[in-house]
């Protein structure tokens, strides 16, 4: 069972010290990118009240400057900028998205934290349950849905303002969850 405080730990484990934003969202809508276009907007909270990050990099953006990370994106954009990837490939990237160029390989001490990160990855994905689906915008996943995501050398599309940004979307019955790392230069 998902705690308050297994559910922090584990989005610190895994996002803490980096510019991310992590947080879930009821599903309300029977198109989950509404859902999720809520959650990115923050006019959505965590209908479980677990907690949430959002520290995107600095900027002097008015919007962003308020805590809103992301472009404001039509619908059918999602469509054009996100793949669906499968669970492993969805821990995998979970673990990644600490990394510098969201690499497992750039995160300090990797070997020492992989069993860690990987059981925070796992308590996260497991909140949604075993019939969630999962996209990023990761290109490596473009025509390959269990694609290597611990170390991809790929492109990513832009879904926020930043010089770059990753992450995963988990689409469950009840929640949608978004899980972003930020890099600007």
């Amino acid at each position: 069972m998902i705690d308050s405080t297994s559910w922090q730990s584990a989005l610190l484990e895994l996002f803490g010290g980096t510019f991310a934003f992590a947080a879930a969202g009821p599903r309300r809508n029977e198109d989950w990118r509404r859902d999720v276009q809520a959650v990115m907007a923050l006019e959505a909270f965590d209908p479980r009240n677990l907690g949430v990050i959002n520290c995107p990099p600095p900027t002097s953006d008015v919007e962003k400057a308020e805590g809103k990370p992301f472009a404001d994106l039509r619908i059918e954009e999602f469509d054009e900028l996100l793949y669906g990837i499968g669970r492993r490939s969805a821990a995998q990237l979970l673990v990644a998205l600490q990394g510098l160029h969201y690499q497992a390989a750039n995160i300090p001490d990797f070997e020492a934290r992989k069993e860690r990160l990987f059981d925070s990855a796992e308590l996260i994905l497991s909140r949604f349950g075993q019939r969630a689906t999962y996209c990023t915008n990761a290109a490596e996943a473009r025509g390959d849905s269990d694609p290597d995501l611990l170390n991809p050398d790929t492109e990513w599309n832009r879904l926020s303002d930043f010089t770059t940004d990753c992450g995963l979307i988990v689409v469950a019955d009840s929640e949608v969850g978004v899980f972003w790392a930020f890099d600007e230069d």
